[in-house]
C-alpha cells in the first residue's frame, strides 16, 4: 500500500470539510434531519458548524426574529433535551449539540430516536410527571420538524459491550454520520 503524500492529505482533509459545510448547510435548509460530526479535539469541527449557522442567521438577527439555531455545550438531562427540542420543533431549526455527549442518558436517548426517527412524523412524547413541563407550557407530546448536529470527539468504532450500545447504533442508523478522518498526528 503507497503511503498518502502530503498533498494528498491536506486534498483528503478539505474534501472533509468542504462535506461538512455543505451537510451543515443541508440542516439549516431542512434537507438533513441529522449528522454526528467526529473527530479529535482542536480540529475545527465546531467552528465550520457555528460558521454556517452564523452565516445563514444574519439576516433573522438584523430583523430581530426568533432564532432558528442554538448550539447547546455542557451537561442535558432527558427532561432538558425533551424542552430544548420543543423550542427549536419547527422546521428549518438547528441545534447543535456541542461536545454535549448525552449519549449514556437512557431517556434522553429515547427521545433521540423519537426526534431522529425515519417517518413522515417525528412525534415524541415525555409521559412522566413533570412540573418543569408545566411551569414552561410545554406539551407531553409534540412533533420535531426541525434538524439536529452533534458534534463530538466520541468514537462510534469503538463497539465495547455496553447495555447503550444498541440504542447508539439505533441514533447512527437516523444520522448522516461524517468522520473528518483527522486521525493520526501527521493529520
Amino acid at each position: 500500500m503507497t503511503e498518502e503524500s502530503e498533498t494528498e492529505a491536506m486534498d483528503r482533509i478539505a474534501t472533509r470539510f468542504g462535506v461538512l459545510d455543505e451537510m451543515s448547510k443541508a440542516c439549516i435548509a431542512g434537507d438533513i434531519r441529522a449528522m454526528i460530526v467526529t473527530g479529535p479535539a482542536g480540529i475545527g469541527k465546531s467552528h465550520g458548524v457555528s460558521l454556517q449557522m452564523e452565516k445563514a442567521s444574519l439576516f433573522d438577527q438584523v430583523a430581530g426574529k426568533k432564532a432558528r439555531f442554538e448550539i447547546v455545550k455542557g451537561a442535558m438531562s432527558g427532561i432538558g433535551l425533551f424542552a430544548k427540542l420543543y423550542k427549536f420543533s419547527d422546521a428549518k431549526n438547528v441545534l447543535v449539540f456541542d461536545d454535549c455527549d448525552i449519549w449514556e442518558d437512557q431517556d434522553a436517548i429515547n427521545v433521540l430516536k423519537g426526534a431522529l426517527d425515519s417517518g413522515k412524523t417525528r412525534r415524541i412524547s415525555w409521559n412522566k410527571d413533570s412540573r418543569i413541563l408545566r411551569e414552561e407550557g410545554i406539551p407531553n407530546s409534540f412533533n420535531f420538524n426541525g434538524s439536529i448536529i452533534f458534534i463530538t470527539n466520541k468514537s462510534f468504532d469503538n463497539k465495547k459491550a455496553s447495555k447503550m450500545q444498541p440504542h447508539l447504533d439505533a441514533l447512527q442508523s437516523r444520522c448522516h454520520f461524517l468522520d473528518l478522518t483527522v486521525d493520526t498526528e501527521r493529520d
